[in-house]
């Protein structure tokens, strides 16, 4: 796999996700402690001690970002699952920033189409005649939400996106435009420790110290592209050949390789076995690997669910990944299953 490692930040990506979070206020910083409270951390600690350089960055954004009635639509939606979307789409198809005047609506509904089919929910029935390349009128795009698993809000913002696609895409292309600047001086204002994580961003990508985002990348692409985030600086993001690795990912547990045992890894991999789902799903994946709906309909979780938990579990070394006629299936990582029985012996015996 041959990387193309980006050591700036990608504009539209911070620039649609500064948007986002801005209106969030308060409820980002619960959010991100409580994720992080989900790995068995003390997620206040954390963030107190890591996450004020994203808060100065969010705040200097807010004082010049340009906001309207079109905005509403796009960014200040409590379901995050539509902004995922058009987050994915801009970002893939940043060029066109530069000419939203020769937009086409076939090809900016077909790149909508096509990131919507990449989800296994979709993917599971969807027959030929609604597959991306084939759709084009108001029943094909019926039918084709009708297979999507989102909520009937979420549904008929993408029905009048799918409709008339160049107008929609075009406002979203206009209002990232006039953010732009905003963006910049937020850049400026965090630019010296901003220099020093891009540098041990940019060491630890050329290493490929994390195994398993790494894996999950090259199933995507032979040759992604790989930005820092500091928007979403706890996170590792896969689009179709974009990718986002946060900046304060290196500063979790989860993430630090050392020689010797890490206490703090043991405990969040004890929290992960402590969960009923979590220590079902292992139990399912020891019989044979799976995707991620089959161990969701096994079990009786939602998709979403079942998405947090396999977050976890990977995070944790405890499953590993393989794609396999178009589909992602989980393992159990027995070797690290193995090394984390081993730490647990060192510890207690």
């Amino acid at each position: 796999m041959k990387l193309n490692i980006q050591t700036e930040l990608d504009p539209v990506f911070e620039t649609m996700g500064l948007l986002y979070v801005s209106l969030r206020g308060d409820k980002y910083k619960r959010d991100m402690i409580t994720e992080l409270g989900e790995f068995g951390m003390d997620g206040e600690a954390f963030y107190n001690k890591h996450l004020k350089l994203v808060d100065k960055y969010i705040h200097s954004f807010v004082k010049g970002r340009q906001w309207d009635e079109r905005a509403e639509f796009f960014f200040n939606d409590e379901d995050d699952m539509f902004f995922h979307l058009l987050h994915s789409i801009l970002s893939e198809n940043a060029r066109w920033l530069a000419a939203p005047e020769k937009i086409k609506g076939d090809t900016a509904r077909l790149e909508i189409l096509k990131m919507l089919a990449r989800d296994e929910d979709i993917q599971k029935d969807l027959p030929k005649e609604l597959s991306p390349e084939n759709i084009q009128t108001l029943d094909q795009i019926v039918a084709f939400l009708d297979k999507c698993p989102f909520e009937v809000g979420m549904k008929w913002k993408l029905m009048a996106v799918l409709q008339h696609p160049r107008r929609y895409i075009q406002q979203l292309v206009a209002i990232v435009h006039s953010n732009l600047p905003a963006f910049e001086q937020a850049k400026q204002d965090v630019q010296k420790p901003l220099d020093k994580l891009i540098h041990k961003y940019t060491e630890s990508v050329q290493k490929q110290q994390d195994d398993q985002f790494f894996k999950l990348v090259g199933m995507f692409t032979d040759e992604p592209i790989v930005h820092p985030s500091l928007i979403m600086p706890l996170a590792q993001v896969v689009f179709m050949k974009r990718c986002y690795c946060g900046l304060l990912v290196d500063f979790l547990p989860i993430t630090r390789k050392t020689g010797a045992p890490s206490l703090d890894l043991l405990l969040i991999k004890l929290k992960a076995m402590g969960d009923n789902s979590k220590l079902q799903i292992l139990a399912s994946l020891k019989v044979s690997p799976k995707y991620n709906l089959e161990i969701a309909e096994q079990l009786g979780l939602t998709a979403a669910t079942m998405s947090h938990h396999m977050n976890v579990l990977l995070a944790c070394g405890l499953v590993t990944i393989e794609k396999k006629n178009g589909k992602v299936y989980y393992h159990l990582d027995q070797d690290n299953i193995k090394q984390f029985l081993h730490e647990l012996e060192q510890f207690l015996l």
